[in-house]
């Protein structure tokens, strides 16, 4: 088999370039920390009790918080590299999503250190001409959020480059998706922390060919994790986890293909309260041998609405909360949050690259948006996760129009209801286990609670979110009053939300 392999494939896996890469990743995995959750739990799967949720191989919950980070192996410096990591590791982000070919490498051809990633723009010809290139670039983004228990949730080209909606796209034949795919899927065989997301913005059926490009491409990354060379073969897709990202789900195109493991689609940046951040959750939720799924690309913190409308303002911090308490109540299996300055690495160094940006990444670090979607993963890990399921059904006041809608998500022994611009709500109760219930609010700005008292579990009751301040008693609705309505069964004993069990 190996000598059938093309030349690129026996050189990927022969050459010292190759080896000189691998070989340290695989050494210092033996010395790592004992803390990195694929040395604890084993690899990330389909929940094998509830499919809409992703697990570890332990059945330890792995809930998906994401930062998008599409242009980090493009425009940074490995000293960039580091400090973005880090701080994004420290506030809690578990999954960084980056693109190998990014969507402007023809604007700018070369990453930070004037590599190219292809000769000739051939994408079966990765430059590796030189001991240190664009591809030892990304090995080491790979290794450093290795090192900090990230994972690299990787897009092997944009769909600019599939599905090109201007200029010329590189691949064309499926032997090209394939070839290329074989060359990354190898490359990072032994890389335990990355996750493989095709697409990159293109519904895949825009161009005649492009859904089997694509699926071409994720049989040869396969068969690269795999060390094998097939293109009419039959690929194990049990080494890899993999999902595809546009606009709609994937789920629309890819439902019954054996190489997707979960689904995602993006709300996207077009308006305030977007409610396909719920809508398409629903969606995917109810659909026969359902899978995980989640928001990939919600509103980006600090962009403008709409994308480039002057006048319309930009995103901030409460439409980050709301992007992700709907998906996530309504059953996603995690959140991807954003920041316009940060996708693109935007500096005086390297202007952005939409015109209409006006931070910089550096700054942008410090949004509030990025530590409050944090504080929502600490709040489902503070509760069990195995009976999870959204249940509209609780809801008899207060549900709100649908751009202000609350969501129910339960167990069968706790409840959170997410209450956008804080009204009043009613509640079913009986449903969850226990006599007494204990309700608090969690405060999804600042990740604090506060408890408003036991209550018998039975009947009908209405909760009144809590002021906004001391100072404003009376102010308790409206765009930013959003509250997360915690209930549990008394006698469980579980910790205030959001904090650790």
């Amino acid at each position: 088999m190996f000598h059938t392999m093309p030349p690129l494939v026996r050189l990927l896996l022969t050459s010292p370039i190759a080896l000189a890469m691998a070989l340290p990743v695989v050494a210092q995995c033996a010395s790592s920390p004992s803390n990195l959750p694929w040395l604890l739990h084993g690899r990330i799967q389909v929940s094998k009790a509830n499919p809409h949720y992703l697990e570890y191989q332990d059945g330890t919950r792995f809930w998906w918080f994401a930062d998008t980070a599409w242009e980090l192996p493009h425009r940074t410096t490995r000293e960039q590299v580091d400090l973005y990591l880090a701080n994004r590791a420290k506030l809690g982000f578990n999954v960084i999503q980056a693109v190998a070919l990014g969507e402007f490498l023809k604007g700018k051809d070369t990453n930070a250190y004037g590599y190219k990633p292809l000769v000739d723009w051939n994408p079966l010809k990765p430059d590796l001409s030189t001991p240190e290139n664009y591809w030892t670039h990304l090995d080491y983004i790979v290794e450093a959020a290795r090192k900090r228990g990230l994972y690299i949730a990787l897009l092997p080209t944009w769909g600019e480059w599939v599905i090109p909606r201007e200029g010329k796209p590189l691949f064309n034949t499926p032997e090209q998706a394939y070839g290329y795919g074989n060359f990354i899927g190898a490359r990072y065989r032994n890389a335990p922390n990355i996750i493989w997301i095709l697409g990159g913005d293109r519904l895949p059926d825009e161009r005649p060919n492009g859904i089997e490009l694509w699926r071409a491409m994720a049989k040869g990354i396969a068969d690269g994790v795999n060390g094998t060379y097939s293109l009419n073969g039959k690929t194990d897709y049990s080494t890899t986890l993999m999902t595809y990202h546009c606009f709609e789900s994937s789920s629309k195109w890819f439902h019954n293909d054996p190489w997707i493991d979960f689904d995602t689609w993006g709300s996207y940046h077009a308006e305030f309260n977007n409610t396909r951040a719920f809508e398409q959750a629903r969606h995917d939720w109810n659909l026969p041998s359902p899978r995980p799924f989640l928001d990939s690309e919600p509103c980006y913190e600090d962009a403008l609405v709409n994308y480039a409308i002057p006048g319309n303002g930009h995103f901030k911090a409460v439409d980050v909360r709301i992007a992700a308490y709907w998906s996530v109540f309504s059953g996603a299996c995690g959140f991807t949050y954003g920041a316009d300055a940060i996708w693109q690495f935007a500096d005086a160094e390297d202007p952005p690259l939409t015109k209409v940006t006006r931070d910089t990444w550096y700054n942008a670090l410090a949004y509030d948006g990025a530590r409050q979607v944090i504080y929502l993963k600490n709040l489902l890990l503070s509760r069990p996760s195995d009976h999870l399921r959204p249940d509209q059904s609780l809801i008899l006041k207060g549900a709100g129009e649908p751009a202000h809608s609350t969501v129910v998500l339960r167990g069968d022994s706790h409840l959170f209801a997410y209450i956008p611009t804080g009204n009043d709500l009613t509640l079913k109760l009986g449903v969850l286990t226990g006599k007494t219930l204990k309700a608090s609010w969690f405060n999804p700005r600042t990740g604090t609670s506060q408890e408003i008292g036991l209550i018998p579990n039975e009947g009908e009751h209405t909760f009144q979110v809590p002021p906004m301040s001391s100072e404003l008693t009376w102010l308790r609705t409206g765009r930013g009053c959003d509250w997360v309505l915690v209930l549990d069964d008394d006698a469980k004993g579980y910790p205030a939300p959001g904090e650790a069990k």
